[in-house]
Order: structure tokens, then sequence, then C-alpha cells
């Protein structure tokens, strides 16, 4: 190997998973070298005028970028106000006999309290926060502690990894029950992903195939979503939730899969979950951010090893 090969290759080496972490005081957003990955929000930004001001929001993701620096999300759509790229909620739950709508952020919602972790290296960035959920009229009593912790692995060939922890803490003196939407029983709740919906049609694949309509439940412990880049390109992109072994009632088939644009897993669903004061529960979850669609990307090879490194020896 001749020593301009020999230094080319070292350059590249050090180069790739060279992560950075921007903060402009309301959001941080992580880049690997020159390429933007993605922009996690810990304080209310700036909204469209026309959203109602009960529609401000923080603690989500947006936006999510592809490989090739398409941005895959999308913040305040008209059909949704209430959506917001990635983000974790639920909208029918109760602390004692008081409702608690964090998902459309109706009286409740999450606030930033303090950074636990901004970590880059050659290998990862990782972001851990914590959050608090407070009712509007009651800012100052938190009633569920919130902690998310995010991975995010250098760019390999078609894919990345991103790598989440959610916990969530009953720090009231209620009973908190945690419950999808009741609405038509849908079970809308959980994790979550609003692409931007001016890329339609979106194409969903899970362990059980191409899926045509809208699901409301499936039995599939991941599932894709792929889409053109911009409006009318034929290159597409996408991205895949993945269920970790250990969470609650894996493979849970919670799932909303719907075609004017979102997918989420949605634990627990239409069945309650009760967590008495002190109590608490963790959800982990993979995203996997692909070029192409999901038998390109190879997803379900993806899925496999994933599984087979989260479950214990």
């Amino acid at each position: 190997m001749s020593w301009l090969t020999l230094t080319a290759c070292i350059a590249a080496s050090i180069l790739q998973g060279a992560f950075y972490l921007d903060d402009d005081g309301t959001s941080i957003t992580v880049r690997e070298n020159d390429a933007r990955v993605l922009v996690y929000r810990y304080a209310p930004g700036e909204k469209p005028l026309i959203v109602p001001k009960r529609y401000t929001r923080a603690c989500y993701i947006h936006p999510l970028y592809g490989l090739d620096g398409e941005v895959m999300t999308q913040d305040f759509p008209l059909d949704h106000f209430h959506h917001r790229g990635i983000f974790w909620a639920w909208p029918d739950s109760t602390f004692g006999e008081r409702r608690a709508d964090v998902w459309a952020l109706d009286g409740i919602r999450a606030v930033h309290s303090k950074w636990l972790k901004q970590e880059k290296t050659d290998k990862h960035a990782a972001l851990a926060v914590e959050n608090y959920w407070v009712y509007d009229d009651a800012p100052e009593v938190p009633v569920i502690k919130e902690e998310v912790r995010m991975t995010i692995y250098p760019a390999e060939d078609n894919h990345r990894e991103i790598d989440f922890e959610l916990i969530f803490k009953n720090v009231s003196n209620e009973v908190f029950t945690l419950r999808g939407s009741t609405t038509g029983n849908k079970g809308y709740g959980g994790f979550s992903f609003r692409p931007d919906a001016s890329r339609a049609p979106f194409l969903f694949v899970s362990k059980q195939g191409e899926s045509e309509e809208d699901v409301l439940e499936l039995d599939s412990p991941w599932v894709d979503i792929s889409y053109a880049v911009a409006p009318d390109s034929d290159t597409v992109s996408g991205a895949a939730i993945f269920q970790h072994p250990n969470n609650p009632g894996y493979p849970h088939a919670g799932w909303i899969l719907r075609h004017y644009g979102f997918l989420g897993q949605s634990w627990p669903h239409r069945q309650p979950h009760s967590m008495p004061p002190g109590d608490s529960i963790c959800l982990r979850y993979r995203l996997l951010v692909h070029r192409g669609k999901a038998d390109e990307a190879g997803v379900e090879e993806a899925f496999l090893e994933y599984e087979k490194e989260s479950k214990p020896m």
C-alpha cells in the first residue's frame, strides 16, 4: 500500500463517525461530520401563526434527516397540529380522576428539567435528558418524570441506527393510568413518527409484508415506512421502528399505520396500564433510518441482529 493510499484510509477512518453537538439555546442539532442527523427540541420554539397557543411544545425530535440530507419528519402539520416529528405521548391517560392528554397537549405537556448527558465520541453521540409532565395550571408541580436517552451511531452503507430508552416515573400522589386513544377505540399513543405528508404515498412493510390499507393492530416486532425523498422524486428513503425484546408484551401488537402519514408503536394501545405513585416503566426502541425501501435496506435482517444483541445472555 502506498503512503498516499494509507494516508487517505487513515483520514477516512478519522472522519467516519466524527459527531458534533450544536446547541442554540432551545434545541441541539446532532451532526456527523458535515451531515445533520437530527434536531432535539428541548425548549419551545416558534410555531406557525395559524396554530393555537395550546400546541406550544418541546421535548421531541424534528427534523430527522435522511442519509442524504432530506428532511424526513414534519412538525405542526395542518391536518394534525399536535403531531411533532418523533415524539412519545398518550392521549387518554389520567391521574386519579383528572385527564392527562400530553398527546394533543390539552392542558398538560412535557417540559425540560435538565440535561443528564451530552456526549460525542468517534463511535456515537449520546443525549440524555430529564423532563417533567406538568399541567398548565400547575407548572411547578410535576406529575411524571420522563428520562429520555438517545444513542446515535455512525451511518453505515445504507442505514443509521438510533437507539431510544424512555423511562416514565409517576411522581404524583395519584394513580397514573396510561392508555392509548379511546376515540374509535383506535389506541393511538406511544412512540410516534410523523413523516412529511407532502411526499406521500407511503409504503408500510412489516414482518407480515406490505400493508396497503390503514392498520390499527399488527402482529409484528417491527414496521418500516418508506417514501420519496422529495415530492415527485423517484428516489426513496425510509425509517423502521424496532421493538426491544425487553419491552412489556413483546412483541406488542399495538401498531398504528396510517397512509395520511403516521407510524406509531402504540404500547399499551387499547389496554390501560396503571402506575401507583413511585412506579415507573421503561420502553426501548431502535429507529433504523435508511436509503431505499425496506427490502433494499435489509430491514428484516437488521431487526434480527438487533433482537439477537438485545436479548439477555
